[in-house]
């Protein structure tokens, strides 16, 4: 009787040690749910180790599932401004457009005012910029792919040849590029005094979108003037 006595304590697992590797094995619960998911472990004295995980898991999968739902609800509402901003920004571009003696100037303001904007650059293309092509064809490097660029990272040089004394204020910035067809026919640089404004994650299909709008709008008053 003794032995079988002993035999049996030997074999007892020890409540601390199984909390302890769980606690330092959180994926051991959820690579073994099916093993785990029945589980009513049995005596109050043995501190329920295994529940206690089942509810933290339950509860850290409820949290990230919260998040994620969050964040795809705030991505389609600001996709959701992005689509009225950019219907508001066209209809303006079109229905003013046409009665504006400097094109540039007015893609400047309204993009500016459309889209919040503390600066907007315009470099229109290599033959409008031959007074400074360095500068023009680093910026024009940059959206080269034809697609939009966000970059909070520029050179405080870089930064004060775009936006000269207003610099100081411009705490992230996109490159654009004026595009009509698949021709790069300039670029614009927005910049922002939001740090979080542009940055490299964004996602740049909206800049594209105004881009093409600029473009389609600046070579349509190029050809009224020939």
């Amino acid at each position: 009787m003794e032995k079988s006595s002993a035999n049996k304590s030997s074999s007892d697992l020890d409540p601390q040690d199984v909390y302890d590797f769980l606690e330092q094995n959180p994926d051991f619960i959820v690579g073994n749910w099916d093993l785990f998911a029945d589980f009513v472990p049995a005596g109050e004295e043995q501190g329920n180790v295994f529940l206690k995980k089942q509810i933290e898991t339950l509860s850290e999968r409820q949290d990230e599932q919260n998040k994620t739902i969050q964040h795809l609800l705030e991505v389609t509402k600001n996709l959701e401004q992005m689509q009225d901003m950019l219907a508001g920004f066209s209809n303006t571009l079109l229905d003013q457009g046409h009665s504006s003696d400097d094109p540039i100037d007015f893609v400047v303001n309204l993009v500016g005012r459309e889209f919040d904007l503390e600066r907007v650059v315009v470099f229109e293309g290599a033959a409008a910029n031959a007074g400074k092509p360095d500068l023009y064809d680093e910026i024009h490097q940059r959206v080269a792919h034809r697609s939009s660029i966000c970059d909070d990272r520029l050179s405080q040089s870089l930064l004060e040849r775009i936006f000269g004394e207003d610099e100081k204020s411009i705490r992230s910035c996109a490159f654009v590029p004026i595009l009509h067809g698949v021709a790069v026919t300039g670029v614009m640089v927005f910049g922002s005094a939001d740090a979080k404004r542009f940055h490299p994650e964004l996602g740049v299909l909206y800049l594209d979108r105004i881009g093409r709008l600029v473009g389609s709008y600046l070579n349509g008053k190029q050809q009224a003037v020939e």
